[in-house]
């Protein structure tokens, strides 16, 4: 039994990341991004932010999460993403990603997911959606 078989619209998986210091910085190396928002504090409290802000794609790292590892199939594949940024997110915040799945097409052997991610005082920080491919 499969992914298509084992879910219905409405289950939820979650995933949580402490966005570290050192997970900022890897991320910076990783990605060539070094945006002062990023890397330097004064900067970006120059800019009205409370600190560095993590870069949002940080958030891209815990869809994949979601798809490869919480869902408990290993025959899935990521097939698109969307996310929207509504808050920044900084050092040391807790932030829990949130999937929904709202969309099940056994014909073709896809599965979509609402996307949610909060931080650790429930404030939305992004949302949005990704679809992927039971293989």
């Amino acid at each position: 039994m499969g992914l298509l078989d084992t879910t219905r619209v409405g289950d939820t998986v979650e995933r949580q990341l402490v966005v570290s210091e050192q997970l900022v910085n890897n991320f910076s190396e990783l990605s060539g991004d070094y945006n002062p928002l990023h890397t330097n504090d004064e900067f970006a409290k120059n800019k009205g932010f409370l600190g560095r802000v993590a870069h949002g794609c940080i958030l891209t790292l815990m869809t994949s999460s979601i798809v490869g590892v919480s869902l408990n199939d290993d025959n899935v594949m990521l097939l698109s993403q969307r996310t929207s940024h509504k808050k920044p997110i900084f050092i040391d915040d807790v932030i829990t990603a949130i999937g929904t799945i709202f969309n099940i097409s056994t014909s073709v052997g896809v599965i979509e997911l609402k996307l949610e991610f909060k931080n650790q005082n429930q404030v939305l920080v992004a949302q949005g959606s990704c679809s992927l491919k039971c293989l």
